[in-house]
């Protein structure tokens, strides 16, 4: 159980949403691939994503993610910042927590509001379930 003051400043969407994403090198000169890589994120906020990868991204690497928010909607495209990275014991897996780092702001709001909107859908839920 958590006992600790929260630090997140955005409630987050515990759902799974497909995420596409390149590394940009720190020097320009570096080529980029062309190639996306795609992960799932775990959870979702408007202030970041945290994913699995098979990929150990290293902290203070830049992203540009394609976020699948919708399907009927483009993705949220924006760019990131990793955090945090956590192996996963007995695995080859790494938990990544990446920060937006540029994001358009209406996408930011859509995200804060759409994880407000779920956050009070499943707790009224909850509380239902125990009336």
């Amino acid at each position: 159980m958590f006992t600790g003051k929260e630090k997140r400043r955005y409630e987050r969407i515990e759902k799974p949403f497909i995420v596409k994403l390149q590394t940009i090198p720190e020097e320009p000169k570096e080529r980029i691939s062309p190639d996306w890589d795609m992960v799932v994120s775990k959870d979702l906020g408007a202030g970041g994503v945290f994913f699995y990868s098979s990929k150990n991204l290293g902290i203070g690497t830049t992203l540009d993610l394609k976020i699948g928010f919708s399907t009927s909607s483009p993705p949220v495209e924006c760019l990131g910042i990793v955090l945090r990275v956590k192996e996963q014991p007995y695995t080859s897996i790494f938990g990544i927590a990446a920060a937006f780092t540029k994001i358009d702001e209406r996408d930011r709001e859509m995200i804060n509001k759409t994880a407000l909107d779920i956050s009070r859908l499943e707790n009224h839920n909850l509380k239902r379930a125990y009336v």
